[in-house]
């Protein structure tokens, strides 16, 4: 355990000197504030518009007051404002999560100075869950800075106060987490640039649009129904996630029934898709464990 704590601590040393980091998590600062401050405040303002309009007309009796009943008048700004930061903030971490663990393993490889990392007393497995550990542990930095500088937008924008969007984010993190771990995988069999490569089409892929449309060819056009099934197995279930994070922001009953509305156009378990939050757990494990083995087998020479 100690050389593992050893390893992981040099690593995310090296990880946190790096100017991805830090220039990913500006960025993303950056662009939460501009979607939470002004996309709020401008949401606020038009509906304030859409209200006073709609006095104006039942005053002045133009229109019945029925003809102005909408749906969306009960949308919280909030809800969208939070949905929106939440989908970014996922987004960038999953590609920040693959530029870190591109470089764990891969770089040691692709340089050759892999042979003397082994060749010290250390286990091939203290190694891999070493730089796993430290990969894992900078996600979880970066995105604990960023759901602390979202709750201080929330704030500045005048925004009502919501700490469960740390619940979404402390479910959220696993996003990124499992595409790190599998990015790891990756480079044990590919050079670096590739493995980043195939890491970045599976999370593509496993986005809501990437399912629907492997949903749409495979399914509805091809045909393929058993190998569209295989590749919803392939796939991170990201979905999983997505769902129990996600149920922490929809607090409005309106948002709830839109979003159910829309269900039956997506890919669903009844495809081959992941629904329980525990099979995330053993997808998780899987690659873990192929993980190790690929690198403990691995010969360097």
């Amino acid at each position: 355990m100690l050389s593992i704590f050893y390893i992981g601590k040099r690593t995310l040393f090296d990880i946190l000197r790096t100017g991805v980091f830090w220039v990913t998590l500006v960025l993303l600062g950056t662009i939460l504030f501009l979607v939470i401050y002004n996309g709020f405040r401008t949401m606020k303002f038009e509906m304030e518009q859409q209200e006073n309009l709609q006095d104006k007309a039942v005053e002045t009796e133009y229109m019945e007051e029925d003809m102005w009943e909408d749906p969306l008048e009960h949308i919280k700004p909030e809800v969208f404002i939070l949905w929106i930061a939440y989908g970014i903030t996922i987004g960038i971490s999953n590609l920040l999560a693959i530029f870190i663990m591109m470089g764990l393993l891969g770089r040691e490889l692709d340089r050759r100075t892999i042979e003397l990392l082994i060749a010290r007393p250390v286990s091939r497995g203290q190694i891999y869950f070493g730089k796993l550990a430290a990969g894992w542990v900078a996600i979880m930095l970066f995105m604990f800075l960023i759901t602390l500088w979202t709750l201080a937008c929330q704030l500045l924008s005048g925004m009502d106060f919501h700490p469960e969007y740390m619940k979404a984010a402390a479910i959220g993190v696993i996003s990124p987490c499992l595409i790190g771990a599998i990015t790891l995988f990756m480079t044990l069999w590919f050079k670096g640039f590739l493995a980043g490569l195939l890491a970045t089409i599976i999370t593509a892929s496993s986005g809501t649009f990437g399912l629907s449309m492997l949903k749409w060819l495979g399914i509805e056009v091809l045909k393929l129904d058993w190998l569209v099934n295989g590749l919803f197995k392939i796939l991170p279930p990201f979905n999983v996630i997505g769902k129990y994070a996600t149920e922490f922001l929809a607090t409005d009953l309106w948002f709830n029934m839109a979003k159910g509305m829309f269900e039956g156009y997506g890919p669903s378990p009844e495809d081959g898709l992941y629904s329980e939050i525990w099979q995330v757990g053993v997808y998780l494990g899987v690659v873990l464990i192929a993980s190790w083995l690929s690198f403990f087998r691995r010969q360097f020479n």
